[in-house]
């Protein structure tokens, strides 16, 4: 095949023959993987859980790690973790907080003193300091999330539950105060950017050209 203006036709030709039967192999291996997917999900598996699962196979463990962390911290912030220990564990760490301590394991009925016969435990009586939403009304509540604002308390301090209208009046004059919208992300859960390498300095032949 004779060159055209310069370009060469029987390597084109190659080039161009290469990616058919590469675009050929994808389609095949396509519908082998869809074909894995149908058998699955006929054994009773989810497939929409299972391609999740393949996309996450796919990254690191600190890029896993990443995504989950911001994925319990917006959604503690969104209400939907209220009340369980992982929203709470997501929203300390956002907060700079301490972890909350570990309860004490149950006893083991091999020991001696967990043997039976020993006499029980007491049950435990609420403990009075620990903090309960104030009773305050939503202009209360408004006028607390501004003045939190001003003196630099993080959103996610909010001391009313969720669903409760005075936590969103909280979060409302809180935002309106600082003028963001809450959702800064945490300096540990940033992504960290790659640092671009340093362009080489111009020679002085090239200065002086």
């Amino acid at each position: 095949m004779p060159d055209v203006g310069g370009v060469a036709g029987e390597r084109l030709k190659s080039f161009i023959e290469r990616i058919e039967r590469l675009e050929e192999e994808k389609k095949s291996i396509a519908e082998g993987i869809k074909e894995v997917y149908a058998e699955a999900k006929g054994t009773g598996f989810d497939t929409k859980t299972m391609r999740a699962i393949v996309r996450l196979r796919r990254l690191s463990q600190e890029e896993r790690d990443e995504q989950e962390a911001l994925l319990d911290l917006y959604k503690a912030a969104l209400g939907m973790l209220s009340d369980t220990p992982l929203g709470e564990a997501a929203i300390r760490r956002a907060s700079g907080q301490p972890p909350a301590s570990q309860p004490p394991s149950p006893p083991n009925p091999d020991d001696d003193e967990g043997a039976a016969g020993a006499p029980e435990a007491p049950p435990e009586s609420p403990d009075p300091a620990e903090p309960t939403a104030p009773e305050d009304t939503v202009d209360d509540a408004r006028a607390k999330g501004r003045e939190a604002a001003q003196q630099g308390i993080a959103v996610t301090a909010n001391p009313y539950p969720a669903r409760d209208p005075r936590r969103a009046a909280w979060d409302e004059a809180w935002c309106a105060a600082a003028g963001s919208d809450g959702m800064e992300i945490p300096a540990f859960l940033r992504r960290k950017k790659p640092e671009k390498p340093a362009k080489p300095a111009a020679s002085d032949d090239k200065r002086a050209a």
